[in-house]
């Protein structure tokens, strides 16, 4: 394998493009992409320009002097194009190339990073491992949805807003800028969660950047923020996974730079944007339907360290196996969740509590009191689920698995959720 910057004009939009089949020439290839694929032919070349770079360099050999494109045509029918909009299949694209040109910062390149193989037979070996399938796991294998969720929430590419921009812009209104620019990027990967977010006071929760803590002290912690990263005391390189941006976050705490669940507004101060139509006059609102799992579909994924991969596990499977269908799993899967929750945040904390659960619970439950990520009011709620008198309790649960005649319904799982779901969040978060 090498790679080389070849000149765009020697590169050759390859005329039997797996994609379509073998046509005459480089042109009716051309048109024949935009064809198939005009939308997002048009997507690409918009992120090529916005980017002014393409991030995955093509599979070329060299023919007959120029270097025939076996991965990458589309990349490289954009780049030929932006280089001369003349040559685009119509009237139209021209226009459309020819104002994208325009847009281009600074010198448009002439070459471009390829990846050339000499062999047909390495070159298909490629192709087949690339865009095959899985193949067994010889192929490339695509993220599924959990994959995807864990890549946005680690980058913070989610793209329906930018919290970088958003933080600064509120910073400027209360002339909080640092005298340094601000990286949007590595301000969005700090802030990429919900989880990470919500602990600066902020969230994008509905697609709408709004505070979740009152305004003075989430100031305090964005402009601390502000000024490590502007700085360069915090770069990207400190927070490439969840354990670092963790670890920065717990040091602003500890400082007293964070705001505390005492400066939580209610959702009636500031309530989340409407993102549903209004019921039409005269109808009555749609009953929203009862989750069918146990953690309702769009509940926010926490974000998992290296050594909670049975947790999430469980988790995973919570969130997929109908409680009706399963409800001996679901009750077996619900008390290892808060066990190991309750464990793991008891090993990591060095907390010194003996070996029963309910105990356990609520030694967790008053760290994270202590700690300020719960209330003083729903320390009380676990303190009330942890007694054995209660159907909803720690006792209940053991019931759950060794008594052969008790059985929740699917109304006492929902309870279940609804009472411990916040306890076993925090916990897991560490």
């Amino acid at each position: 394998m090498a790679f080389q910057n070849i000149l765009i004009s020697q590169l050759l939009v390859n005329p039997a493009n797996d994609r379509h089949g073998e046509l005459r020439d480089e042109s009716a290839a051309i048109d024949e992409l935009f064809r198939l694929h005009d939308v997002r032919m048009r997507a690409l070349a918009r992120d090529v320009v916005a980017e002014n770079r393409v991030f995955d360099p093509p599979l070329v050999m060299l023919h007959d002097e120029r270097y025939v494109v076996f991965d990458g045509n589309r990349r490289v029918t954009c780049m030929k194009l932006l280089r001369e909009p003349d040559r685009a299949p119509t009237d139209e694209l021209v226009q459309f190339f020819r104002q994208l040109r325009e847009q281009w910062d600074g010198r448009f390149p002439s070459r471009m990073s390829c990846q050339v193989e000499s062999d047909r037979e390495t070159i298909d070996d490629i192709l087949f491992r690339r865009h095959t399938g899985t193949q067994g796991g010889v192929g490339q294998i695509d993220w599924d949805n959990r994959a995807k969720t864990n890549f946005v929430e680690r980058t913070g590419r989610a793209g329906a807003v930018n919290v970088g921009a958003s933080v600064e812009e509120l910073l400027r209104e209360e002339e909080l800028l640092p005298n340094d620019r601000i990286p949007w990027s590595t301000l969005s990967r700090l802030l990429s969660s919900e989880q990470f977010r919500n602990r600066a006071g902020i969230s994008i929760a509905g697609r709408e950047f709004r505070l979740t803590h009152e305004r003075g002290p989430v100031l305090i912690a964005l402009q601390r923020i502000a000024e490590d990263l502007a700085s360069g005391h915090l770069t990207l390189g400190h927070l490439w996974n969840n354990e670092a941006k963790r670890r920065y976050l717990d040091g602003l705490e500890a400082e007293g730079l964070l705001p505390t669940e005492q400066h939580r507004l209610d959702a009636a101060e500031n309530p989340l944007p409407e993102m549903q139509n209004q019921p039409r006059r005269g109808r009555p609102p749609r009953r929203a339907p009862a989750a069918r799992t146990l953690i309702p579909s769009g509940t926010n994924v926490p974000q998992w360290t290296a050594d909670q991969q049975r947790i999430s596990r469980i988790w995973d499977e919570l969130s997929s196996l109908p409680m009706r269908t399963y409800p001996n799993a679901t009750a077996s899967l619900l008390r290892m969740l808060l066990e190991l929750a309750v464990e793991g945040y008891i090993t990591v904390h060095g907390i010194d509590e003996r070996n029963d659960l309910s105990r356990r619970v609520g030694a967790v439950a008053r760290s994270l009191r202590d700690r300020d990520l719960i209330d003083q009011r729903y320390f009380e709620e676990v303190e009330r689920i942890r007694r054995a008198d209660q159907l909803i309790s720690v006792a209940s649960m053991q019931r759950l698995l060794h008594s052969p005649d008790f059985a929740p319904l699917e109304a006492e799982f929902r309870t279940y959720w609804n009472r411990l779901s916040r306890l076993i969040v925090a916990a897991i978060s560490l």
